[in-house]
């Protein structure tokens, strides 16, 4: 164990050996980061991750360098600039569905993170910053785990549906009754070919979500239907 501080300690020496090994750490874990988002589906992944994580990395090194070597500068300018600049690049990665259903604000979240994790790498905080990286991995997988089972069984459901006619309301309307859901609120938007309702349910006790909604999309009205996560 105190060799491994030594060497810890070592690596917040600013060298050609330490800044090596920075840049390296920094590949390695927004690597990591960015397969778990890419095996979940998101636009960002192991790459767009690993690059964040490195240039962060980069853009402190050069900051430390700059002072060091000319004896002026700011070592947070980069940094500031960075954590600034990276949230352009976090827009893009939500994604606003036609159904108004809002996506990708774990993966911006996390974009974000890894991006001040590649600075305290390029800062020499090794230490802080591989607590973080676990940290980072124990959110986005088994955190996101119980988040998901959580949203799958909450008691709280919201639904946008599309209906080809106004019979398909009465037959929805019978089952949330059937069913004993009870009704929060509900917006109704009438098309000359369809029929768009965004309901917000109660259902009194926890149920599969993925029941509710494949016993809703077998009504013959249904033409589309999706939960609405947040």
């Amino acid at each position: 164990m105190e060799t491994v501080f030594q060497w810890l300690s070592y690596l917040e020496e600013f060298n050609e050996v330490s800044v090596a090994v920075r840049l390296i750490l920094a590949a390695v874990m927004g690597s990591a980061i960015g397969i778990e988002r890419g095996a979940a589906k998101q636009v960002a992944g192991m790459r767009t991750f690993a690059l964040v994580c490195m240039g962060s990395a980069l853009a402190q090194i050069v900051d430390i360098h700059c002072i060091l070597e000319y004896g002026t500068g700011d070592p947070v300018r980069l940094a500031q600039g960075v954590i600034s600049g990276i949230g352009f690049l976090g827009v893009g990665t939500i994604v606003v569905t036609g159904k108004s259903h809002v996506k990708g604000l774990t993966t911006a979240a996390t974009l974000w993170t890894t991006a001040v994790l590649g600075i305290s790498i390029g800062a020499g905080y090794i230490y802080s910053s591989v607590i973080t990286f676990l940290l980072v991995m124990l959110a986005i997988t088994f955190l996101g785990g119980i988040s998901r089972h959580q949203d799958k069984y909450n008691r709280d459901l919201e639904l946008q549906i599309e209906l080809q006619d106004t019979d398909g309301i009465n037959h929805l309307m019978d089952y949330m009754k059937e069913q004993g859901f009870k009704i929060c609120s509900m917006d109704k938007k009438v098309g000359e070919e369809y029929v768009d309702i965004r309901i917000r349910l109660n259902l009194g006790k926890k149920r599969n979500h993925d029941d509710i909604i494949s016993e809703i999309s077998r009504m013959e009205e249904v033409r589309y239907i999706e939960e609405i996560l947040y």
